[in-house]
C-alpha cells in the first residue's frame, strides 16, 4: 500500500524482503530471517512491514496487536523493530509511516499505539503525532543456553 504521499510503498514483509532487511540490519543471517519472516508462531499476534522507495526497501519495522480485557479500551498496538537505511533518515519516512498507520490501520482514532524506542530517544515525530509517554518499559533478558543467572 503506497503512503499518502506516493513517495514510499509500505506492505507486509515476506521472505523474498530477507535479504534486504538483513543489508538494513547491518548483519545476521538471511537464513534466521528467512525463517523468522516465515513462521508466524514465532510472534504471534506481529506482523513485520517494511518501507520500499522504488526497488530498494528503506526501512522495516513491526506491529504487535494487544488484546485489551479493560472495557470500553480500544486496542492496542506496540511499534518496535524499526530499522531504517542511513541513507534514508531525515526524508520523512518516520512521519509517512505513520501516517500510514493511522489511515491504514486506524492507529489515533481506533487503535492506541505504542511505541518502543530506546532509552533516552523521543523521535521527533512523536512530538507531531502527540504521543506522549505513558508507560515504563523493563525487560528480562532470555539467556542464552550455557549462561547463569
Amino acid at each position: 500500500m503506497d503512503s499518502p504521499s506516493g513517495k514510499y510503498t509500505i506492505r507486509e514483509a515476506t521472505t523474498a524482503d530477507a535479504a534486504a532487511i538483513r543489508d538494513i540490519y547491518g548483519g545476521g543471517d538471511v537464513q534466521e530471517f528467512t525463517f523468522r519472516l516465515a513462521d508466524r508462531s514465532n510472534a504471534s499476534g506481529t506482523t513485520h512491514y517494511i518501507a520500499q522507495s522504488e526497488d530498494q526497501v528503506i526501512a522495516a519495522f513491526a506491529l504487535t496487536a494487544l488484546g485489551r480485557l479493560r472495557p470500553g479500551g480500544k486496542n492496542r498496538l506496540i511499534l518496535h523493530e524499526i530499522k531504517i537505511r542511513p541513507n534514508a533518515r531525515g526524508t520523512g519516512l518516520t512521519e509517512e509511516i505513520f501516517h500510514w498507520m493511522a489511515e491504514s490501520l486506524g492507529v489515533g482514532t481506533d487503535r492506541d499505539l505504542l511505541a518502543l524506542t530506546p532509552l533516552g530517544q523521543q523521535p521527533s515525530v512523536f512530538h507531531r503525532f502527540g504521543l506522549s509517554e505513558s508507560h515504563q518499559v523493563f525487560r528480562w533478558n532470555a539467556l542464552n543456553e550455557g549462561e547463569l543467572p
